[in-house]
C-alpha cells in the first residue's frame, strides 16, 4: 500500500468505490455477501484513509486546503508554491492525482494526448458523460467542467 493508492487495501478501495457511486452499506454487503457491520468497519477505515492521504499529499505538494470530501474523494486548496487552485482527487481507477489550474498552451504541449487520456479516465471512473466532441477540447477546458462535476462548484 502506498499513498498513491490512499494506503487502502483492494478490498476497502472497492468498499470505498462502491459507497462513492451511492450504492447504501447494506446493498454493499448483499453484492459482496458479506455483513453489512463489515461494510460498515471497512468503510470507515477506508474513508478515513482517503481523508489522510488527501490531507498528506496536500501538504507534501504545499497545497493549503480549503474544502475536503473523502467519501468523494477530492480536495480543493490553493498551491502556494503555483499560486493558483489545485484539486487532489483519489478514486479507485487512479488513485491519488493532482491538478493544477491552469491557462496552459495544451496546442502545443508535449503531454497533449496524457493529459486528455487522464481526464477521460477520470472522467469515466467517476461516471460523468464525456461530451462527444471531445477530440476539440482542450484539456484545460475539459478540466474545469471535469472538475466542476466532481466538486459540485460552479467555474
Amino acid at each position: 500500500m502506498s499513498l498513491s493508492t490512499g494506503y487502502l487495501t483492494s478490498k476497502q478501495t472497492l468498499i470505498w468505490d462502491l459507497s462513492r457511486t451511492g450504492l447504501k452499506e447494506a446493498s454493499i454487503a448483499r453484492k459482496l455477501k458479506v455483513e453489512r457491520q463489515t461494510i460498515h468497519k471497512a468503510l470507515d477505515i477506508a474513508t478515513e484513509k482517503v481523508y489522510e492521504s488527501l490531507q498528506e499529499t496536500a501538504k507534501v505538494n504545499k497545497i493549503k486546503i480549503q474544502k475536503i470530501s473523502s467519501a468523494k474523494g477530492f480536495l480543493i486548496g490553493n498551491s502556494a508554491h503555483f499560486n493558483t487552485k489545485a484539486l487532489v482527487t483519489f478514486s479507485a481507477k487512479n488513485g491519488i492525482q493532482i491538478w493544477y489550474r491552469h491557462e496552459g498552451n495544451c496546442k502545443n504541449c508535449e503531454q497533449l494526448n496524457s493529459c486528455k487520456e487522464e481526464l477521460l479516465a477520470e472522467a469515466e471512473d467517476r461516471n460523468i458523460p464525456v461530451p462527444e466532441d471531445n477530440n476539440h477540447i482542450l484539456p484545460s477546458e475539459f478540466a474545469k467542467i471535469l472538475f466542476a462535476q466532481i466538486t459540485g462548484e460552479k467555474e
